[in-house]
């Protein structure tokens, strides 16, 4: 990652950790001054398990994110940064081992901290499987024509003044891999790891936290752009936070987490088959 876009993804995890803050304090004194509204309860998603402690978590989470972009090996020469594709395998299998412990280490403080059942907290039982399959296909083809659209305004756009901006660096990776092993392992990590993971730390978790301390709208915002940060690419970081807009709704619409890792399953699916069949394509 080149130095102007770690700068640039700092300055958007700053702004969400401050709106987060400052959200949540101006949402506490409108549940003091109106309390019959109870606006954070509505939708499917319900987010009254969760509780002050959970922020401990969640801001973490946040620095995690944040100490990544400040790394001094992060923020590099562009030159250096565009020498860093090449695809191996034990790389690719190192990161789907550090995803799986943290996503092993949630369910952990889910369940044994904090005594609360994963599966029912979100929604992976109770509900109507077909229901939930049924929306998550139906909202696939809209999702991809506004994503990708919105990813090749993008690089039309910041080819105006940012004319050395590359890839995502997994994507350059991907592309230019003539190994079979790291780019299997690199379809295993994009379809199955990433959307199980993501969607349970960024929907289920981060989502659901701000949506107790303040509603709906505001947490699918924040933890949108959360989301979009973590993938450390700024020309992707619009149309993947559209995308985890989308999958925000998803969740709500049915009430389970299954739906929005479908979904993102099956855009990450696409995107590689872009990759492979269309690579002219901007993918996000």
């Amino acid at each position: 990652m080149d130095a102007p876009t770690a700068g640039v993804l700092r300055d958007v995890t700053l702004l969400a950790s401050l709106a987060m803050l400052a959200g949540s304090a101006a949402y506490k004194w409108l549940r003091v001054t109106r309390p019959s509204e109870c606006w954070h309860w509505s939708g499917r998603v319900d987010a009254r398990p969760y509780t002050g402690v959970d922020a401990v978590v969640v801001a973490a989470l946040t620095v995690m994110i944040f100490g990544v972009l400040g790394m001094p090996e992060t923020a590099e020469p562009a030159e250096a940064a565009k020498q860093h594709s090449e695809l191996s395998a034990p790389m690719v299998m190192a990161g789907i081992v550090v995803q799986l412990i943290g996503g092993a280490l949630l369910l952990f403080y889910l369940g044994g901290v904090r005594g609360l059942s994963p599966a029912a907290l979100f929604g992976l039982r109770g509900r109507s499987w077909p229901r939930v399959l049924g929306a998550a296909v139906l909202l696939m083809p809209p999702t991809l024509v506004l994503v990708n659209a919105l990813a090749e305004g993008m690089a039309v756009w910041m080819q105006s003044f940012w004319p050395e901006m590359q890839a995502q660096e997994a994507v350059r990776a991907f592309r230019d891999s003539d190994d079979p092993v790291a780019r299997g392992a690199l379809v295993l990590a994009a379809v199955v790891v990433a959307p199980l993971v993501e969607e349970l730390a960024f929907r289920g978790f981060i989502y659901g936290f701000l949506k107790r301390f303040t509603d709906g709208w505001f947490a699918a915002l924040c933890s949108s752009l959360l989301f979009a940060v973590a993938h450390f690419h700024v020309g992707s970081l619009f149309p993947l936070a559209l995308l985890a807009l989308i999958l925000c709704a998803a969740y709500e619409i049915t009430g389970s987490l299954l739906a929005p890792m479908l979904m993102h399953a099956l855009f990450n699916t696409t995107s590689l088959l872009l990759l492979v069949y269309a690579p002219e394509m901007t993918t996000p």
